[in-house]
């Protein structure tokens, strides 16, 4: 059945980069027992997390370019055994060196991963659905967010910070045969689905995305390129960084400002650390339900995007005299927000993009963005220094998640369509064809 795409490709897409998140995050929970044994310092250990985003965003454009050629789903299961081992290998190290090498390649390794699911969702969805299957397999960032602490609280409790690396490197190679079950790069290679379903549903995407190019966009050469120089992708990579500089310096901030409040302990921080990715879950379901029914990524990555940064700068301007209440509610709506406009806003990249090239041009995108991961975090880092302040800190946040708004508001042909096109309901599962007009 064609439903299985929902019931098994997604889910099996979302838990391994859940585990992926794990093993690229866990060494935070790491660090106090690891820098005092190993007698490494701080910086060094700031510099140890960081640098897997080297090897992150340099593995991008290659492995997006395998998985255009039809090669990603051998790609992410030889990926995650490397990754595996090279995080099982994080257990034995002993000097600081050697851990900046580990990270670097565990990042390298895990790069692959984003810009092959991106053409999975392309290769198995219509437009019309393409924006709620982002936000089913990226839900791994809400919950992963939330079980990564519990995970690496358990393991660190019965056992030491070298435990956790070789367990939590076990996942991956484990995981990598329900990979190869569950996945197929696309409907042609599926061999669980039936000879009608598999036609049925090549017609189906085939026939949305006919229509969909009539809205006359111009006709750009499909070589990656030509694809780079076009005006509404380098509007989406700007878009990416400085999403990135709030984004990550949201994720990293977040239990710091929530501890400025007095008298609560650190599980008291944690559970309310969890709240604004609980409440995303939902959002971001909303948000890509509304996307696909009017086919305008445009919009409904904008608006939740202008409310996450506008939340935030009201926080960062009245942080000093609100309440807790007020401060945490601030906090909850601009996470939710953030990380609900995520599918919607990475929807634009398969819109926008020709089928031979979304896995190369959308790595070297998310590649770009790397800038503004390690940006955002040394960004809000070094103006609270000077400043004394969690306030001016999500001033910065809010106004890169601004900026991000005004840069997809310019990508035009993100937008709904303006020739007939397709919506929700325009093929169903029977293949019934209906068409609407804006």
């Amino acid at each position: 059945m064609m439903n299985q795409r929902w019931f098994r490709l997604l889910p099996v897409m979302m838990i391994t980069f859940i585990i992926a998140f794990m093993d690229r995050t866990n060494i935070g929970f790491a660090i106090p027992m690891m820098g005092k044994e190993l007698s490494i310092t701080a910086s060094v250990l700031g510099f140890a997390s960081g640098v897997l985003f080297f090897g992150y965003g340099m593995s991008q454009t290659l492995c997006g370019w395998l998985a255009d050629k039809g090669h990603g789903r051998a790609l992410v299961a030889v990926l995650m055994v490397l990754w595996g081992l090279t995080e099982m290998s994080q257990g034995f190290v002993h000097s600081a060196s050697q851990l900046v090498i580990v990270r670097f390649a565990i990042g390298l390794f895990e790069g692959g991963v984003f810009p092959t699911f991106l053409l999975f969702v392309k290769n198995w969805f219509a437009p019309s659905e393409r924006a709620r299957a982002n936000g089913i397999w990226q839900l791994c960032y809400p919950l992963a967010a939330v079980i990564s602490g519990p995970v690496a609280g358990y393991i660190l409790g019965a056992h030491d910070w070298r435990s956790l690396f070789i367990i939590e490197g076990i996942f991956p190679l484990v995981w990598m045969f329900v990979w190869l079950w569950g996945v197929a790069d696309s409907p042609r290679h599926a061999k669980w689905l039936s000879q009608a379903d598999r036609e049925q549903l090549i017609e189906k995407i085939d026939t949305e995305n006919r229509l969909r190019a009539e809205r006359g966009a111009p006709t750009v050469p499909a070589s990656f390129g030509s694809q780079m120089r076009r005006f509404p992708v380098l509007l989406f990579t700007a878009s990416i960084l400085l999403w990135n500089v709030g984004f990550l310096g949201f994720v990293i901030w977040l239990p710091s400002v929530i501890h400025q409040q007095q008298g609560l302990t650190q599980t008291d921080i944690g559970w309310l650390s969890a709240i604004p990715y609980a409440c995303a879950i939902v959002v971001m379901q909303v948000l890509t339900y509304w996307s696909d029914r009017t086919l305008d990524r445009r919009l409904f990555s904008a608006l939740p995007l202008a409310v996450s940064g506008a939340a935030l700068i009201i926080g960062g301007l009245s942080y000093g005299s609100n309440t807790f209440v007020v401060n945490m509610g601030l906090l909850v709506i601009a996470g939710a927000t953030l990380y609900g406009s995520q599918p919607v806003l990475w929807s634009i990249a398969t819109e926008i993009l020709p089928s031979s090239v979304t896995g190369s041009v959308s790595g070297t995108i998310n590649a770009v963005g790397v800038l503004g991961a390690f940006a955002g975090p040394y960004l809000i880092g070094y103006v609270r220094a000077v400043t004394q302040s969690f306030s001016a800190g999500l001033l910065v946040m809010g106004g890169s998640l601004i900026g991000t708004c005004v840069l997809v508001l310019l990508i035009k042909e993100a937008g709904r369509p303006r020739t007939p096109a397709v919506n929700s309901g325009m093929l169903d599962e029977r293949g019934d064809k209906r068409l609407w007009c804006k």
